[in-house]
Parts: C-alpha cells; structure tokens; sequence
C-alpha cells in the first residue's frame, strides 16, 4: 500500500480561495470595529479634558475653559484660565491675559483620524433637528470656548466627534450643572444612547 504525499493543485486553489474569501469578509469587519473603538477612545478623551478643566476650574476658585477649534480635518483644544475676573475670553487670550494651562494639543493623537465632525446623518441631540455631514459639529454658540466655572455651572452645548466612518458620538455638556455626558448615535434607532 502507498501513501499518497503532497496536495493536488486542486487543493491548493480552493485552500486559497477560501483564505481570500475569509480575508475579503473579515477585512471590513475589522476595519469597522476599529473606526468604533477609535471614536470611543477619541470622545472619551475629550470628555476626560472638559472634566479636567471643571476639576481645575473648582481647585483654582476662577472660571477654566477649553478652547476647542477645528482647523481643516482636525480638531485642536488647550485648557485656558481665567486671570482678570471677567471669564475666560478670546480678547484676553490674545493679549495674553487668560492663560493656558495645558500645552495645545491635537485629538487625532490620541485617537487617529478623530476630529470634531459629523459623519452621517444624525438627529441633534436635542431632538429637534436633522444635521447633516458638513454641518458644524461644535454647537455652544458662536464660540469656541467651552467654560467651567467655579460654582459649579458651565456653557451648555454639544460637540459631535467621529471619524470620517463609522459611529457618531456627541459630548453633552449640561450649562446649570457642569455635567459632561458621552453619547452614541444607534442609526437604526435613530436615538442617542450612553
């Protein structure tokens, strides 16, 4: 009786073929697990540096901000002090008056291909309207500082991060309370979850 050795070049085709179609499937797959995990990992950050500044803002008895702007594809933030009593203000950072805390620092460091943005078609946090990709993804007003305060309270509004694919987030900041709240967006739902 022989054995027989080896494969038969059939064998090794449909091997191969069978690694590619794996490798075609899972290839996505993982690619949006990552642009998830990212975009948790980059929201979570960014709620970690509003939350350090309302610890800062409570440990120095003076208004704290987080200057947050988006420059091109991607997001830039520092933490700035209060020094002249009358808040946090664009004027007294230029002439520096109000200053930084924190060296500026880029979010797509810590969490590639991570800005402030809106990437699909989402509800606003609030329930009221429909914002589109494109649309302005930091929401407190016509500035782009986000301020703590001493007592407690802080500028309410909403800021949108995501990738370019993948989930949308939303960091919520509560105005009377200084609460800082992360939100995913469910697109089959249409609702916003923690």
């Amino acid at each position: 009786m022989t054995e027989a050795r080896g494969a038969a070049f059939i064998d090794i085709i449909v091997a191969t073929s069978v690694c590619f179609l794996m490798a075609a499937i899972a290839v996505p797959v993982i690619g949006g697990t990552l642009d998830r995990e990212r975009t948790i990992i980059g929201a979570q950050y960014l709620s970690g540096q509003l939350q350090r500044a309302r610890l800062e803002s409570l440990k120095r008895a003076r208004p704290v901000a987080v200057r947050v702007e988006v420059i091109g594809e991607r997001t830039q933030l520092r933490l700035f002090e209060d020094r002249n009593g009358n808040g946090v203000l664009q004027r007294d950072i230029d002439r520096g008056i109000d200053l930084p805390l924190t060296p500026m620092e880029w979010l797509d460091d810590q969490a590639r291909d991570i800005s402030l943005r809106i990437n699909q078609d989402v509800t606003d946090v609030s329930g009221v309207v429909t914002l589109e990709p494109g649309d302005d993804p930091l929401r407190i007003g016509n500035t782009s500082l986000l301020t703590f305060s001493p007592v407690g309270s802080a500028t309410s509004g909403t800021l949108y991060v995501a990738a370019h694919r993948g989930p949308q987030m939303a960091i919520r900041v509560f105005g009377a309370t200084g609460r800082v709240r992360v939100l995913m967006f469910d697109a089959r739902t249409r609702q916003w979850h923690p």
